[in-house]
């Protein structure tokens, strides 16, 4: 298959003690967001929603001493809030009560932030190339922050919940979180020492627009045919084509698949004669690389804890789907294309974790290029036992297993086509899929790091933001919740000198929205690499932005220098900056990225001074200059910092 720089989420599936609908009255449920070992925004009125028969009366408790009810409408929804105290580290219950009587445990007051955004949000340790990531994964343990993961899901019509977890962070849960909100949340614990919860919400390679409701996008007409085709979508059959015509694809998989056909995901099936490989194993001298692949392992005594206890089967990311078995029965998969890179999370439930001999099965389809069970190295191949609700160390998997080819290329069917074919660069399918199972989950505020695959709309961009930004308030009910984003770093896109400087312009721009916070990533970009390594500084600036300007500490300096202001002196220009920091610095030599251009609108290399807290701009082939620009260029690395060692915004003019 094509690669594209961009990386998608892991999917969670639910742990024990996950809520289940039943079948024989409508018991009262909660979304998968409300559960044990959540965080709940502290010194707040939180919304707790769900179902219940229309017309129950809903009592909601909390051992902090609040309590609060409502009566479901006539479509079994009901909604209430709920008042939280200040920040502790104790460990709380929340009571739901209608005609049944839900407990939720282990449940924590502090602070709460979505992690939105693509790939550079949603940039895990699994995927590696992350700065001292053994280091930093072995260290990221701490219960008090919880982590909610959302999976990649697109969707015609919002979802009412989705398949995910709390989970405290350890160094398997963050292994495939994203690593900027974990450092951002590591410098939140060091400084507030209260819980934190993070709703991770991204997916690599999206646009800004697929992540608003169709409502927020009604005045950009260039997106009107995506919002008729989703519109189309969710009114044809129910919304349901997309599930039919890729439950028949399986079926018709099946007719020709060996594997499908003989039984090889049973216990029972002799599998002597295959070939044995390492898992992770990235089909590696198949002669059909394209095609249906199947993988075992047999167990042939489970360790003490694992016996009668639930587990989670963790094989990292498989590329493209994959249906896995325990014993024969099916206990997960991804059975839609593209999601190559997800890392696969199944539950197995404590009733089949007897002492006796099992077998797991994986069946991989690849549908182009390489494939096979990728992992996250071999610690994402592993069985972690769940005990008193929590995962503990998991046991390794990695290794020898059983492998082979079902069918090869030649029998796949062809991929279901036409409407039902939504993609995640759709508008409004991600808010959809992904921000309407969390909504109106109580939140602190918001980070956000995406905008590289908006390049070359820059003033939709602009529009678009701010947009997100309102509506994304509006829908959490917290009109001024901090919105704190990352402007994108340097990278060299297709050789356009102008593509992302003016997307990073359009950042900057956003400012003037009331709080929100940039952090500048100039000097930790690659210019070869999308996905620079240093997540630490990232985290680090947005958490500095948080800590001064949410949580009123004194942080010092808390931003690079922002432009201001500029003044024509004869053949100079004056520019004026804030946060200044006392001055500024130019790291390694004379500023550099700073041109001048004249009436004549050509724009030329112009040298550079620290005039104190603002800088001198001239050039001698443009006597009488008319504008000032900084860091216009896909790739640059600018030198301009102030003394608290924070990067410059660039700045520039956003052709029209």
């Amino acid at each position: 298959m094509v690669r594209s720089h961009a990386l998608l989420i892991p999917l969670l599936v639910p742990l024990v003690g996950s809520l289940v609908v039943s079948s024989a009255r409508a018991d009262v449920r909660l979304p998968k967001v409300l559960a044990s070992g959540m965080v709940v925004q502290q010194q707040s009125d939180v919304a707790i929603w769900g179902w219940a028969d229309a017309g129950e009366a809903v009592v909601v408790k909390a051992s902090w001493g609040s309590a609060s009810m409502a009566t479901a409408g006539a479509d079994g929804r009901f909604k209430l809030m709920l008042a939280t105290p200040k920040a502790n580290e104790a460990l709380h219950q929340i009571e739901v009560k209608g005609k049944n009587t839900l407990v939720l445990e282990d449940v924590l007051v502090g602070e709460v932030w979505l992690c939105g955004g693509q790939s550079n949000m949603e940039w895990a340790f699994a995927y590696g190339g992350v700065n001292d990531v053994e280091n930093e994964r072995k260290a990221a343990n701490d219960p008090w922050v919880r982590l909610f993961d959302v999976p990649n899901v697109v969707s015609a019509t919002p979802k009412d919940d989705c398949d995910a977890t709390w989970r405290p962070a350890t160094s398997e849960s963050v292994n495939g979180f994203s690593c900027v909100g974990w450092f951002f949340a590591r410098e939140l614990r060091r400084e507030l020492g209260v819980p934190v919860g993070l709703i991770g919400v991204n997916w690599g390679g999206t646009v800004a627009q697929a992540w608003m409701r169709r409502e927020a996008l009604a005045t950009f007409p260039r997106l009107q045919t995506d919002l008729d085709w989703v519109a189309n979508e969710a009114a044809a059959n129910g919304g349901d084509e997309v599930a039919r015509s890729w439950a028949r694809w399986w079926e018709l998989l099946d007719e020709k698949d060996l594997g499908a056909r003989n039984q090889w995901a049973s216990a029972q099936f002799d599998d002597s004669g295959w070939s044995e490989v390492a898992v992770p194993d990235a089909f590696v001298g198949l002669d059909n690389v394209d095609g249906a692949v199947w993988y075992r392992k047999t167990l042939e005594t489970l360790p003490h804890e694992c016996v009668n206890v639930p587990a989670i089967l963790s094989l990292g990311a498989i590329d493209d789907m994959d249906q896995v078995f325990f014993d024969g029965k099916k206990i997960g998969g991804i059975e839609v294309n593209g999601r190559w890179t997800e890392a696969r999370r199944y539950e197995i439930p404590a009733e089949a974790m007897t002492p006796a001999r099992h077998v797991i099965a994986v069946r991989v389809v690849d549908t182009g290029g390489g494939g096979g069970i990728m992992g996250e190295g071999a610690a994402g191949v592993s069985l972690s036992p769940i005990v008193a609700n929590r995962p503990i160390a998991p046991i390794k998997l990695s290794g020898p297993w059983k492998r082979r080819p079902g069918c090869g290329a030649d029998g796949l069917p062809a991929l279901p086509t036409g409407v039902g074919q939504l993609h995640a660069n759709v508008a409004s399918v991600l808010w959809n899929g992904l921000m309407a199972p969390v909504v109106p989950f109580g939140i602190r505020g918001a980070l956000w790091y995406q905008g590289e695959s908006n390049i070359g709309r820059a003033t939709e961009y602009l529009a678009l933001m701010k947009g997100l930004i309102g509506d994304w308030r509006a829908q959490f009910g917290r009109s001024d919740a901090p919105f704190l984003f990352v402007q994108i770093a340097p990278y060299n896109y297709d050789g356009s000198r102008r593509a992302t400087s003016e997307l990073r312009q359009a950042q900057f721009e956003t400012l003037a929205v009331p709080n929100t916070g940039m952090a500048v990533t100039m000097d930790i970009g690659n210019a070869t690499d999308i996905h620079p390594g240093n997540k630490q500084d990232v985290g680090h600036r947005l958490a500095l932005w948080a800590l001064s300007q949410t949580y009123k500490r004194d942080v010092g300096e808390w931003s690079g220098p922002l432009y201001a202001s500029h003044a024509i002196e004869r053949d100079t220009i004056r520019v004026r900056f804030t946060h200044a920091g006392g001055g500024l610095v130019a790291k390694g030599g004379a500023l550099t990225d700073f041109e001048l251009c004249g009436k004549d609108g050509q724009w030329l290399p112009a040298q550079a001074t620290i005039d104190g807290e603002t800088v001198l701009v001239r050039c001698a082939a443009v006597p009488q200059p008319t504008d000032v620009r900084f860091g216009f260029a896909d790739a640059c690395a600018p030198n301009l910092f102030n003394k608290a060692g924070l990067p410059a915004s660039p700045f520039c003019r956003i052709t029209q």
